[in-house]
Order: structure tokens, then C-alpha cells, then sequence
């Protein structure tokens, strides 16, 4: 596992998590390929898999229960399942098949699917529930990334650039999110989208090959290189979403490659953003750079086709008041009005009031002061950005409107890289170095191993 603040001067391994105990899995299924010789490891019993070899694993009161062939047998702790060859560069589909694995954990395009997964993989068991981990290298688990995070139609430099930022997030190791379960990272949008060899490519793989070892560098330290799909064409600044101290590198910046006249400064202020959002300027990321209409080829496989630049979401007042109450213990029984109190430089609000009558027809206040809190209550499936403004329709004698109208700007954060506008700023020939330099500004290109 990577060690906090630790340069590495090689290439280490890196523990990814699968299925985490938030998924409640009591039982998981595999199944080794075809082509490969596996090994299952466990209380010191190494027992050889045939390619093909289906695997069900699942809790008992013994620990957890498996089959091979018409034997059942225990493991009273982890399960370790390892290739019998060192395969140093996977292709696409090589490895571990595991089926039904969470992809979008609490967002709006929640799915199950099929991973592939190259490396060790290790079950054990957490708290009454199954925790399936993928051990490997980091330049094999990079390859993978950016292929999950974006489709195989991108340019090249678009690759590296993700690359790039995804090597430098994930040796900054800043976050450190799911350390207490013995792994760097999970598979998911909470960390970085992996979804193993599924979707590789060779162009991935030559990404990750063409890059190897570089990461972003500033004051001697490796940048924390956040990114999201969509900035809405301004980049955010990191204290707007996490609070704490600004990174230099992290900017609240136009992607473009001039401020668009749109852009009313400061975008905090109410009526600037008002216009902001309701307007369409040119930059990397915008729909005038690369149509809407396009952008599912370029995509990772499990985004949907959307309005990416500027969206709008009519939320009812029943489903408004129950998704407050889904979250906060308010007993709402109408809201009355959602007050913007506080925006980032981008205009992602980061504070808000939520003004209600609960059951017994009393009033509250709910603030809500985080950028994930307010996505995460303003919409079931949780909402896209934070970067919007609040319109009401169908007020009734006494103010309660019966529709929220929600229009907004960007797919997530809005710090750093913009995986969006990066495809803009490929598709008009920019290199890799350009679009990494251009969305940690200050940063310095290095290879450390």
C-alpha cells in the first residue's frame, strides 16, 4: 500500500477495492479465464485452478464458504486468488471475471456490471459482509482508469492527460478514504472509476506506457490532481468544495483559452451567476466546442447522454420534501424556500437554507454547508452540480410552491482538470503537457520512477 507524503522512486503495488461492505454483499461469484493458470491461497493451503474454473463465494458462521468442483470448503479469513504467470502488461479482458460489481455507488447512474480484473484478488470478510480487493501495479491499475473514466474514441492526448492527473491523485494520497480497510483506493466515483481490463484498449495501455512514472509536481510535493466530467466553464477553487487551505495549483480559472465576455466577475454573486448559467460562452468544455449530441462516443461506458454544459431538473414539492427528509431528521411536511447563501468563484454553492413547515405546521431552518450534502439532498439520484439557481412555478395562497426548477452548469466539483473540456482541448490538437498545465497552472511534468 502507498505511504502518506512518500515520493515513490519505483513502481508500487496498490490495493483497489471492489465490493466494499456498504454494498452488503453476502456472497459474490467469479470465475477465472480461460487461458490462464490461477492459484487459490488460504491458512496456508495453495490449491490450483483450472482455467475456467466458476467461483462462489459467500459468509457462514465458519467464515467464508466456497466450492470447487463437488468439494465445499471454509476459509476462516482472506481468500487470496493469484495468476500463476507475472503478466506485466494485461490486455483488454485478461484476468478475474467478477459479476455484479457496483458502479456509481449513491449517484444517479447506479449500475451493476461485469469487471475483469488483472492481478491478485483477495476476499475476505468485514463485519458480516464480503470485501472483494484487486492488488496490482499502479501503471497496470492506470491503464484501466482512464478507460473507465473516459471511452476509447478520445484522442490520445486526452488519455495521457488523464492519466497523468489519475497517477498524481493517487500518489499524492491525500484522501486516504478507505485506509481502515486495507486499501489506497476504491473502484468507484468516490476515488477513481476503475473498472479492471474491461473496457482496456491498446490505446490506454500505450497512455499509460507513453506517461509511465510522470506525475504533476509543486513546492516539492506531488499535486493532489483532483478532476471531474464537467467544469461548466469555469474551474472551481479546492477550498469551495473541501474547505481548509487553497492549493496554488487549483484555480478558480476559465477553460478556456480567453475569459469569455460571459463571465461577470465574481460568479459568487447571485446575478452574475443568473446570467452565467443561462448562457452558452465558448469554452473547451462548452457544447460549441463539441456537440452534446456527441459526446457518447467519447464517454465512459457507464455515463449517460446528457446535458453536461447546462441542465435543468423540475423537482416537485413532494419529491423536494422527501428528499430532505430522506437525509436530515427535519419531518418536513412542505419546504417553502431554498435560499442560496454562499457560492464558490465558479458559483457552486457551497451554503444554503432550506425554509420548511414540519408536521405540526411549525417552521425550520435547515442549513445544509457542504457541496456533496447539498447535491446529495437537492435531488433523489443526486444532483448534478452544485452550480445552480432555484426558480419556483404554482405558488399557493400562502407562498408554498408546488415546483423547484433547478437550472445548472458542470457534472461534478468543478476542481481541476475538466475531463470534458481536456477532450475539447485534444480534439483542437493541444498536447497532453498543454492540458495537464493548463488545469493544475504552476505545476511542473516530472517522472519519479
Amino acid at each position: 500500500m502507498l505511504e502518506p507524503g512518500i515520493i515513490p522512486s519505483s513502481e508500487p503495488l496498490i490495493r483497489v477495492g471492489i465490493v466494499l461492505p456498504e454494498d452488503a454483499y453476502t456472497s459474490v461469484n467469479m470465475v477465472t479465464p480461460d487461458d490462464a493458470e490461477y492459484q487459490l491461497s488460504f491458512s496456508g493451503r495453495n490449491i490450483p485452478l483450472a482455467g475456467g474454473t466458476d467461483l462462489f463465494f459467500k459468509i457462514s458462521r465458519r467464515g467464508i464458504l466456497f466450492h470447487l468442483g463437488d468439494k465445499e470448503m471454509s476459509a476462516p479469513n482472506t481468500i487470496q486468488i493469484l495468476p500463476l504467470e507475472d503478466n506485466t502488461s494485461p490486455g483488454p479482458q485478461s484476468g478475474i471475471v467478477v459479476r455484479n460489481v457496483v458502479s456509481g455507488r449513491d449517484f444517479h447512474w447506479k449500475k451493476y456490471i461485469k469487471v475483469t480484473l488483472p492481478g491478485k484478488v483477495l476476499i475476505s470478510r468485514h463485519e458480516e459482509k464480503l470485501l472483494v480487493i484487486n492488488e496490482l501495479p499502479i501503471e497496470q491499475y492506470l491503464m484501466c482508469v482512464a478507460t473507465s473514466e473516459m471511452g476509447a474514441a478520445c484522442p490520445d492526448a486526452l488519455i495521457e492527460a488523464q492519466t497523468i492527473a489519475a497517477r498524481s491523485w493517487m500518489l499524492a494520497n491525500v484522501e486516504q478514504k478507505h485506509i481502515s480497510l486495507g486499501m489506497d483506493v476504491c473502484n468507484d466515483d468516490c476515488c477513481q472509476r476503475y473498472q479492471g481490463t474491461t473496457f482496456l484498449t491498446e490505446q490506454s495501455i500505450r497512455g499509460a506506457l507513453n506517461t509511465y512514472g510522470q506525475v504533476l509536481i509543486y513546492d516539492k510535493a506531488i499535486c493532489d490532481a483532483r478532476y471531474s466530467k464537467s467544469c461548466g466553464g469555469v474551474m472551481e477553487s479546492f477550498s469551495a468544495i473541501w474547505g481548509g487551505d487553497e492549493l496554488a495549483y487549483l484555480q478558480v480559472k476559465a477553460d478556456a483559452e480567453k475569459e469569455p465576455e460571459e463571465w461577470l466577475k465574481p460568479l459568487s454573486e447571485e446575478q452574475h451567476f443568473k446570467k452565467w448559467v443561462n448562457s452558452v460562452p465558448h469554452t473547451f468544455c462548452s457544447p460549441r466546442v463539441i456537440p452534446e449530441e456527441n459526446l457518447k462516443k467519447y464517454l465512459g461506458s457507464v455515463d449517460e447522454q446528457g446535458r453536461y454544459f447546462r441542465w435543468q431538473e423540475n423537482i416537485s414539492q413532494q419529491e423536494m420534501t422527501a428528499n430532505m427528509n430522506r437525509h436530515h431528521a427535519i419531518q418536513a411536511a412542505v419546504v417553502q424556500k431554498i435560499e442560496i447563501l454562499r457560492r464558490g468563484a465558479s458559483g457552486r454553492v457551497n451554503k444554503l437554507a432550506v425554509h420548511y413547515l414540519d408536521k405540526k405546521n411549525n417552521f425550520g431552518v435547515l442549513n445544509i454547508e457542504d457541496e456533496f450534502g447539498i447535491r446529495q439532498s437537492m435531488h433523489k439520484n443526486f444532483l448534478y452540480s452544485s452550480a445552480f439557481v432555484v426558480e419556483t412555478e404554482g405558488e399557493d395562497a400562502e407562498g408554498i410552491p408546488s415546483l423547484f426548477i433547478l437550472k445548472g452548469a458542470g457534472w461534478g466539483h468543478g476542481v481541476g482538470l475538466c475531463q470534458i473540456g481536456a477532450l475539447g482541448m485534444s480534439l483542437k490538437g493541444y498536447s497532453s503537457r498543454e492540458i495537464v498545465q493548463h488545469y493544475y497552472p504552476g505545476s511542473k511534468l516530472k517522472k519519479i520512477y
